[in-house]
């Protein structure tokens, strides 16, 4: 491809994430990496320009910062998720629905956001959108 495409990756901190940008880094892809905590990424900066990743902190959960992580985008890679180990009656509802708004309506809130990008805004209305759920 002599096009490098723009990879929108939701969760880059760890795991797939992570393993995502680190691969589409290394086809020559620019990155848009989203994550609660940007300075995970800070290794990066050293094996890469500092232009690349551009890294954007980004809650899932949160619909406004969703629509404004959009640009000229041709992959969307959405990972953003929580999750942790206890016992149920451990779990607070309060920490279960936090969960639930991550996991699910994250997922959601990204997937709409990047539908309506790649019919109304991406010119040609070209685009791939990857789920890890």
């Amino acid at each position: 491809q002599s096009t490098p495409r723009v990879w929108l990756i939701t969760g880059s901190s760890s795991s797939f994430g992570r393993a995502m940008v680190e691969e589409a880094l290394s086809n020559g892809d620019i990155m848009v990496a989203t994550l609660r905590k940007p300075s995970v990424l800070d290794d990066l900066a050293t094996k890469h320009s500092p232009t690349q990743p551009l890294v954007i902190e980004l809650d899932v959960t949160n619909e406004d910062q969703v629509k404004h992580v959009f640009g000229r985008i041709h992959v969307v890679y959405n990972n953003a998720f929580q999750m942790f180990l206890q016992e149920l009656e451990a779990t607070s509802i309060e920490r279960a629905r936090a969960l639930m708004d991550a996991n699910f309506w994250g997922a959601v809130a990204v997937s709409f956001a990047t539908v309506r990008f790649f019919r109304e805004e991406n010119p040609n209305g070209l685009g791939e959108c990857s789920c890890k759920y």
